[in-house]
């Protein structure tokens, strides 16, 4: 008997047609202990009108998007500040050789000059306003009167407010005692093995998601790592511990979510749940997994940790079972009925912006957001459904939450399929160690620090290094282009035995999903060559610069690009540039950033990770172009026939195509409205190996979102209107106006109560406020994440923090970054590219030639070299070593001991108390300095490090070193191995 199910289930009708006897069960499963057939009545609840939970009441001066009026932009403006920011000085016009100075005013009145496009994107959140009223430049040319103003350069942010959860609810805690909760963990620890041994069964009896299927490409698409799957599991202790709590004393759901997590786990059997503590240190450089970015707590934003949650879960139980009842207790309905009935398909173009929008939003989402699922031993996936039918619960894994499909449906039904495959995330380490409802885990750091790019391991980031000049491994093709270092894992999900045989591989990147589609693969591909031309400019300026120097500075200036173009260029256009300065998102004109507020967690957010952020999948079109260096010929391509494909690559000229294709292809516009390659063909095999058989239909995105909101318990849209300071709606009248009128009828035919409405399904639905592209509860949760991100990163590019903090000078030279240039300098022969490549060409906005845009001068990273110093008097220490066998190299290659033994080697070293294993580097002033490790066994020792010796040092040159060398910014090291 399935020892998950906590009712008797009927006889499997699979076997009442003479299936074969289920080969999982050996033996008769007993009857599972730990649940009993009757709960005791709750006797820790209060009566029913004291145990409701009284509406929420916003508190104005803890959300800076309350009491916003509908259809605009949340109402963000915040009280006046006790010390206003000082008004810096107007700067008076100043002329610049060959740039045009025309006086000009703005549409608003205010003064500034007339200049191009191109040299005045300092202003970026602006352009959509200034471009409203050109100007002449002289000679038929048109520009943009830029403003002569200065943005405030420093003193601590006006707006510092971000979202704050309510309070909870009055809810009776239960007197639970040390033995009670002790006995939950140890039940916990039975159940979690029983699962185990299911799970191990049913994968040995080959119950897994069927090779080479759309569903397989989903979750290969997710892949996990040996490490997450460890944390899975420990979690799972503390999920199954809360669910026998809340069974055993019958708790309700709201005990479950704000009681539960009053008691700790601390002194439970299941202690060792809790995340572990990080030792940190301040540097200069990011970690690679996002730890320690915040000293005080240094598992904020942090890979491998629980999502944030803004709002607490919506679990039917109140601790983990999906949310799949509505608010009377009736069954949601189907998330692909939701799919097929409200997301309507539709060709629906944006005419001011470009593809790049939506690609640099999954190349971002990639880089902060990476909610890993279940997987099986070895990488197999999980099957939910089998022919069409949902698995009967004795060959269904315990995580199964499968999508059942219409019988009505136009896509699917004609083949039989009555279930599509929908694995639940992996349960992550509750950040406070105690007991309480089932988290989420962001399998990549939260912060916006390239990890896209270098990995979020310290392992990964050293499998992408070439341990030369600070470079990262490439490709060199044989008409020597660089491409990505190629992945030889054959079942990583992409590879394919046909192009294997000519030779191609799929790609390796700091993210596992690099190939998933070939524009993502691109933007990865410039990353890494952006980071590589970065390090040989950066060597060429300072030859003294060992390797790990290198990468951890081109690496620190690929990180603030990223950022910098986010808050620049990407945000303004889905925000507008109104919300853009209200919440004070847009970077500064010059001087650094006080914004740091080590209050702010960064985390990601459960909403922004699982729904918010994934508004970008309608604006999807389905058709990918690609266009040629003449901007003339173009070709289209099925948006799925591009997945897991960036085999193109390889071609001459199929990288600049692409990034042509992304930077002319109109953006489809954020609504309910969706493309069917996304409804009905996602992950669809394809390609010239595909067998004939295979299904010409795929996943649907929009079901996978939806249940995806439910898996984690999202609450339902109003109730994040309301967090938002948005009107909560109390029936669908209250959303006329709020959502267009189409779509509120097809949300109508669906849902019962406006109550049910999901996340995902309403937001979407909504007007864009003013400016911005997605409506006001998206604008609210994206541009909160955003804030956090800004405000909650110690390493945030334009930050004062030392040691971590560029120059004034070199944050200067980060802020000529532009998309278009990266592209430029990056891509393999383009040359033309409009200033705004995540907007479409026109006027304002022409194809400009590469050389014409803003370049970086990385001579603001240079470093002089100081002049040889003398050394004082070194001291010395003797160590005599037995040798067995060996040589002694000189620096030139002569051999100075040719392992004749036994012999004495004399080593001196700066610190007699460090003569038999040195490990730190000694001070300036030292003869000799030594840096290595002593390793002694039982046959003899093994000696090698690292010496420096300064030119016009005094004494005895040391055995083996007989060559001097100068010292170049105090140090210069030469190596030798004994």
């Amino acid at each position: 008997q399935n020892q998950f199910q906590q009712q008797e289930r009927p006889q499997n009708q699979f076997q009442q047609q003479q299936r074969p006897q289920n080969q999982f069960q050996q033996q008769e499963r007993p009857q599972n202990q730990f649940q009993q057939q009757e709960r005791p009545q709750n006797q820790f609840q209060q009566q029913q009108q004291e145990n409701q939970r009284p509406p929420f009441q916003n508190p104005q001066n803890q959300n800076p998007f309350f009491q916003s009026p509908e259809n605009q932009a949340p109402n963000l403006q915040q009280p006046p500040s006790q010390n206003p920011r000082p008004q810096q000085p107007q700067p008076q016009p100043q002329s610049t050789s060959g740039e045009p100075t025309l006086p000009c005013s703005t549409l608003s009145g205010e003064a500034g000059l007339c200049r191009p496009l191109i040299k005045c994107l300092s202003f970026y959140a602006e352009l959509p306003e200034l471009k409203k009223q050109p100007c002449n430049l002289g000679e038929g040319g048109l520009g943009v009167c830029c403003p002569q103003r200065m943005r405030p350069t420093g003193g601590p942010s006006q707006n510092s407010g971000v979202l704050r959860p309510p309070p909870p609810p009055p809810v009776v805690i239960p007197p639970f005692t040390p033995q009670q909760l002790n006995q939950a963990a140890q039940v916990a620890l039975q159940r979690l093995q029983e699962r185990l041994n299911f799970v191990a069964a049913l994968f040995s009896g080959g119950v897994v998601v069927t090779p080479g299927s759309a569903a397989a490409a989903h979750q290969e698409f997710f892949p996990v790592s040996n490490a997450t799957l460890q944390r899975g599991e420990t979690a799972q202790k503390n999920v199954e511990a809360s669910v026998d709590l809340v069974n055993e004393f019958n708790l309700s759901p709201d005990q479950g979510k704000f009681a539960l997590p009053t008691f700790s786990v601390l002194n439970t059997v299941i202690a060792d749940s809790c995340p572990r503590p990080s030792s940190c240190q301040q540097t200069k450089y990011r970690s690679s997994d996002g730890s320690c970015n915040n000293l005080q707590h240094d598992q904020w934003g942090r890979a491998g940790v629980a999502l944030q949650r803004i709002l607490p879960p919506k679990y039917d139980d109140g601790v983990n079972a999906p949310r799949k009842t509505t608010s009377s207790g009736q069954d949601l309905p189907s998330a692909r009925a939701i799919s097929t009935k409200v997301a309507q398909d539709s060709d629906n173009p944006s005419g001011n912006y470009t593809l790049m929008v939506m690609q640099w939003g999954q190349f971002l989402d990639h880089d902060l957001t990476h909610t890993p699922i279940n997987f099986g031993q070895s990488g197999s996936g999980i099957s939910c459904c089998r022919e069409g039918v949902p698995l009967e619960p004795n060959f269904r894994h315990p995580d199964c939450f499968h999508i059942d499909l219409p019988r009505t449906d136009k896509i699917f039904s004609p083949f039989g399929e009555r279930c599509m495959e929908f694995v639940r995330s992996l349960p992550a380490p509750r950040p406070e160690c105690n007991f309480g409802p089932r988290e989420q885990m962001n399998q990549v750091s939260s912060y916006l620090d390239g990890s896209v790019v270098y990995g979020n391991t310290p392992e990964l980031s050293r499998s992408l290094r070439s341990y030369q000049g600070g470079q990262l491994k490439m490709l060199t093709t044989a008409d020597g282009r660089t491409l990505l270092p190629i992945s030889t894992n054959l079942d990583d999900g992409c590879n394919r035995e046909a192009e294997n045989a000519k030779g191609r591989y799929c790609f390796m990147s700091g993210d596992t999903r690099a190939n998933e589609n070939t524009h993502l693969t691109s933007l990865h591909l410039l990353m890494a060559r952006q980071h590589n031309q970065l390090a040989t400019k950066l060597a060429s300026l300072n030859p003294d610069w060992n390797d790990e120097k290198l990468y951890q500075e081109a690496r620190k200036i690929v990180a603030a690009q990223m950022q910098h173009v986010t808050y620049n260029e990407f945000l303004p256009v889905l925000l507008g540039p109104d919300m853009m300065e209200k919440l004070e998102l847009s970077p500064k004109q010059s001087g650094y950033s006080a914004d740091y507020n080590p209050a702010v967690d960064a985390t990601i957010s459960n909403n922004f990770a699982t729904s918010a952020f994934r508004f970008a999948h309608t604006l999807l079109p389905g058709l990918m172009k690609t266009v040629a260096k003449d901007w003339n010929s173009e070709e289209s391509v099925e948006m799925h026939k591009m997945l897991f494909d960036p085999y193109k690559l390889y071609q001459t000229g199929a990288l600049d195509k692409v990034l042509q294709g992304a930077i002319n292809t109109h953006l489809e516009r954020a609504d309910s409205y969706f493309n069917p390659q996304v409804t009905q063909h996602l992950f669809q095999a394809s390609g010239d190996d595909v067998k004939p058989s295979a299904p010409r239909y795929g996943l649907d995105l929009v079901s996978l979102n939806v249940q995806r909101g439910r898996d984690h318990g999202l609450p339902s849209y109003p109730t994040w209107r309301e967090y938002c300071g948005l009107s909560r709606p109390k029936n669908f009248t209250d959303l006329e106006g709020v959502v267009d009128s189409g779509s509120l009828e097809r949300i109508k035919s669906m849902y019962k109560s406006v109550n049910d409405v999901d996340m995902y399904t309403g937001a979407l639905s909504e007007f864009p406020i003013e400016g911005g592209m997605v409506g006001p509860t998206i604008t609210c949760l994206v541009s909160d994440q955003f804030k956090r991100l800004k405000q909650g990163d110690s390493f945030w590019y334009e930050t004062d923090k030392k040691p971590q903090a560029f120059s004034p000078d070199q944050l200067d030279e980060i802020r000529k970054t532009t998309l278009a240039k990266i592209i430029c300098d990056t891509s393999d022969e383009v040359t033309l590219v409009q200033p705004e490549v995540m907007k479409t060409v026109n006027s304002t906005n022409p194809r400009t030639a590469c050389s014409a845009l803003p370049q970086m001068d990385l001579t603001k990273w240079f470093q002089p070299v100081k002049a040889p110093q003398t050394a004082k008097k070194p001291k010395y220490s003797r160590i005599e070593v037995k040798v067995t066998g060996g040589s002694i190299k000189s620096s030139s290659g002569e051999v100075t001991w040719d392992g004749t033994i036994p012999v004495v080697i004399p080593v001196p070293v700066f610190d007699v108390k460090q003569a038999a294993a040195v490990t730190t580097e000694g001070g300036m002033g030292q003869g000799v300095q030594w840096k290595g490790t002593v390793t002694v066994t039982a046959t003899g020792i093994d000696v090698s490090g690292m010496f420096s010796y300064p030119e016009y040092a005094h004494g005895p040159i040391p055995l083996g070193t007989n060559y001097s060398v100068k010292w170049y910014n105090s140090r210069c090291y030469s190596s030798a191995s004994f």
